[in-house]
C-alpha cells in the first residue's frame, strides 16, 4: 500500500513539472528572435525640441531624450550641440538636425 502510495506520489510531482514546461513563456523577457532596429536600417528620424546652450556645457532634446555631446540617442552619437541645432554620427554618416525643422511651432514671439 505504502509503495503505491509513494508511486503515486512520484508521478503526480512528474505530471507537474511536465506541464509547468508547457507554459506560455514570461512576457517580461525579451523575445529571443533578432530583430533589425530602424537605425540599422537608416530608417530612425531625429527630431530636436529644444536646445539649452552654455559656457560650460550644453544640453538638447532629441527625440524626448536630453543629450550631451557623446551621448547616444536611437543608435545616433552626439558631436556637437549648438545654438542652431545638434550634429549626429547616424551609422558612420554625420547629420546636422536644425530646431527649426521641427513643424507646428512659430518662432515669431506673440502680441499681446
Amino acid at each position: 500500500m505504502l509503495k503505491r502510495l509513494l508511486t503515486f506520489g512520484f508521478v503526480a510531482l512528474m505530471s507537474m513539472a511536465v506541464s509547468a514546461e508547457n507554459l506560455p513563456a514570461d512576457p517580461t523577457k525579451p523575445a529571443t528572435s533578432f530583430v533589425v532596429s530602424d537605425v540599422e536600417k537608416g530608417a530612425t528620424k531625429f527630431i530636436v525640441s529644444s536646445l539649452i546652450t552654455g559656457k560650460k556645457r550644453n544640453l538638447a532634446v532629441v527625440n524626448g531624450q536630453s543629450v550631451y555631446v557623446g551621448d547616444l540617442v536611437d543608435g545616433a552619437k552626439v558631436l556637437k550641440i549648438s545654438r542652431q541645432g545638434v550634429h549626429l554620427e547616424v551609422l558612420g554618416e554625420r547629420q546636422f538636425i536644425s530646431l527649426t525643422e521641427r513643424q507646428g511651432f512659430s518662432k515669431k514671439k506673440s502680441v499681446k
